[in-house]
């Protein structure tokens, strides 16, 4: 019993101790599919301004990551959820390297593919979550 009590207070001297050795830890951001809620109402609005961004930022910025892709609204909200497609420019008429895609009031939107366990995934990840809340920089 006396190692139960002990428990929380090793759990908080553990997480305390990791989260003092992190910051000196250097490594690319990982990426992977994102689910995020942000405070908007409209996920057309929502993904306008990403893509407003995005073109910006990833597509005409001829930075790396992004000189060998595409990005293409698919905003039509006629016809099931809208998105932004993140395509190779070597293969437009195949599937996306990454989807963008929002809905609902407030707006979720999330970001799958195989794109997204990548640098250039976490790099859009971050800019997303940073456009989603106002801003309009390339670079956090």
């Amino acid at each position: 019993m006396k190692s139960a009590r002990h428990q929380p207070l090793l759990t908080v001297a553990l997480l305390a101790i990791t989260a003092l050795a992190l910051p000196g830890c250097k490594s690319e951001p990982v990426g992977g599919p994102l689910a995020l809620t942000v405070e908007a109402n409209d996920p057309v609005k929502a993904l306008q301004h990403i893509n407003e961004n995005g073109q910006r930022c990833w597509i005409k910025s001829g930075g790396r990551d992004f000189s060998e892709l595409r990005l293409m609204p698919e905003l039509d909200t006629r016809v099931g959820r809208p998105r932004l497609l993140v395509l190779s420019k070597k293969s437009m008429q195949g599937l996306p390297q990454l989807v963008i895609e929002a809905a609902g009031s407030p707006v979720k939107i999330e970001t799958y593919g195989p794109l997204a366990s990548t640098g250039a995934g976490a790099q859009i990840n971050a800019d997303i979550m940073r456009w989603s809340a106002g801003a309009k920089d390339c670079k956090a």
